[in-house]
């Protein structure tokens, strides 16, 4: 379900399912729920590890760089540290309001944007992103690289793809070998159903308004 269908994450009825209001919440059939991305995919990889293939790095040291991965992406990228509503993620200067956002704040974001993905490209491996095993950090990183960051920043900000093979040629790589991937293919088709609905109500109106306004500040990489 969408948090629309509790009222919004503001709503007191989602708050009861995660106070924090943020997303993902997964609740059980014995209806406690449990938030936070990584405590999420961590229960699901724990609960049915005798299910499907094989989710997990086979040494310390590839487990050690898909926390790693995880950790860069969740903290640097696609989260705010904190609840409120006001205070917001890296990864939001695409998409959160003028009124969530500043002009200096949201160039400044932007720059951050560009220096994490430049980071993720120097930890980053092949097949997979930690190397030779699907691991978690597949799963956090793909809908932000594979349908947030390319969409997002050209369609918004007018960047070319910051994908690109020849600007980020580990990334983009990765990104075609998990792409490859059933399941990550109906990832992707659901995140971007979400983005273009985005786009086609006109929620990237204002936010382009506040770029034209501040020709002063940087709003494209590189």
């Amino acid at each position: 379900k969408s948090p629309t269908d509790y009222g919004g994450l503001s709503s007191p009825e989602y708050r009861a399912l995660n106070p924090q209001g943020k997303i993902p919440v997964l609740i059980l059939p014995t209806g406690e729920a449990i938030f936070e991305a990584k405590v999420v995919c961590g229960y699901l990889n724990d609960k049915y590890a005798e299910v499907g293939p094989s989710v997990g790095a086979a040494t310390p040291e590839e487990r050690a760089r898909a926390a790693l991965l995880t950790q860069v992406h969740d903290l640097y990228i696609a989260s705010p540290n904190s609840s409120d509503p006001m205070v917001t993620a890296n990864q939001g200067a695409m998409y959160k309001s003028v009124e969530q956002i500043d002009a200096p704040s949201r160039a400044a974001k932007l720059a951050e944007l560009e220096k994490q993905m430049d980071v993720l490209e120097g930890l980053i491996q092949a097949p997979y992103a930690a190397g030779a095993s699907l691991t978690e950090a597949d799963f956090a990183l793909y809908p932000t690289l594979a349908c947030f960051l390319p969409y997002l920043l050209p369609t918004v900000f007018g960047w070319a793809d910051p994908l690109d093979a020849s600007r980020r040629p580990k990334l983009a790589a990765w990104l075609a070998t998990v792409g490859a991937l059933t399941a990550a293919q109906r990832v992707r088709g659901e995140v971007m159903k979400g983005l273009e609905g985005w786009t086609a109500s006109g929620r990237f109106a204002p936010i382009k308004e506040q770029v034209a306004a501040n020709p002063q500040l940087k709003w494209v990489y590189p």
